[in-house]
C-alpha cells in the first residue's frame, strides 16, 4: 500500500478535546463520495477545518451535521503546509458519538 504523500497523518502527541460550533459543511462534490468531508468550526475565536471522513462513511452511519450545532470534538491538531487543520477522531453531539479513528488515530473507514 502507498501512502498518499498529501494525506495529513494523526498526531497523537497533539491530540485534545475541545468545544465546537459547526459554522459551515463542506462536502465533496457529486460523484466523489469516497472525499473527505470538512467543517468549518468555531473554537473559542478562532475557526478550524477539522477533517471528518468520507462522505460515504457519513452516509453509512446515518450522520450529517449542520451550520450552529454545538459538538464536542476529541482530535489532532497538526500543521499542512500553512494551514493548521484538525484531524477528528471523535464527535460527540448530544447523546450521539461518532468514532472516526481507533485511539491509535488510524482511520476506521478504511
Amino acid at each position: 500500500m502507498v501512502a498518499e504523500t498529501n494525506r495529513p497523518i494523526y498526531d497523537l502527541s497533539t491530540e485534545s478535546k475541545m468545544k465546537a460550533t459547526v459554522q459551515e459543511v463542506k462536502l465533496p462534490a457529486k460523484g466523489s463520495e469516497k472525499e473527505i468531508v470538512h467543517l468549518l468550526v468555531k473554537i473559542g475565536t478562532d475557526t478550524f477545518d477539522v477533517y471528518l471522513c468520507p462522505k460515504t462513511f457519513l452516509d453509512d452511519m446515518g450522520v450529517n451535521f449542520s451550520q450552529g450545532e454545538e459538538i464536542v470534538l476529541t482530535g489532532s491538531r497538526i500543521k499542512q503546509g500553512e494551514a493548521e487543520l484538525i484531524l477528528a477522531r471523535e464527535v460527540v453531539r448530544g447523546n450521539d458519538t461518532l468514532v472516526l479513528r481507533d485511539e491509535k488515530g488510524n482511520p476506521i473507514w478504511s
